[in-house]
C-alpha cells in the first residue's frame, strides 16, 4: 500500500510502500527527505540513519528505492530523527498504518 510523509516546514514530501505481511517498508525513488539529521541524548539512532543514506540521496532525494524492515526505521531515515512510522506514514485518505491495521483487527 501506499504511504506519505508531508511536511512542508522541513520540505519533506515521501513516498513509501508498505508491505502488511512483511511489515517491510520501501521509501521511493523521488521522495524529498529532511535535510538535517537530529544528533542527541534521546535518539541514537542517528548514525544509522546517515549510513542508511549514504549513496542513495542527491541533495535531500532519493535516488533509489530503500527497503527497510519496519515502517519506524523508514521513517526515521526521512525525518533524520526518532519517528514512529506506524502512526506517520499516512495512506492518501489521511489514515496511519496503525489505524489501518486497527481496522483490519476489527474486521
Amino acid at each position: 500500500m501506499k504511504v506519505f510523509i508531508f511536511r512542508e516546514k522541513s520540505g519533506i514530501k515521501a513516498e513509501a510502500e508498505y508491505n502488511f505481511e512483511t511489515k517491510e517498508c520501501k521509501v521511493l525513488k523521488g521522495s524529498t527527505v529532511s535535510g538535517t539529521v537530529t544528533y542527541s541524548e534521546k535518539f541514537r539512532g542517528a548514525a544509522s540513519i546517515e549510513k542508511a543514506r549514504e549513496g542513495k540521496l542527491k541533495g535531500n532525494t532519493v535516488i533509489k528505492d530503500v527497503v527497510f524492515k519496519s515502517a519506524s526505521t523508514a521513517a526515521n531515515f526521512v525525518t533524520g530523527n526518532s519517528t514512529n512510522g506506524l502512526t506517520t506514514w499516512k495512506n492518501k485518505d489521511g489514515k496511519s498504518i496503525k489505524d489501518i491495521i486497527k481496522e483490519g483487527a476489527n474486521e
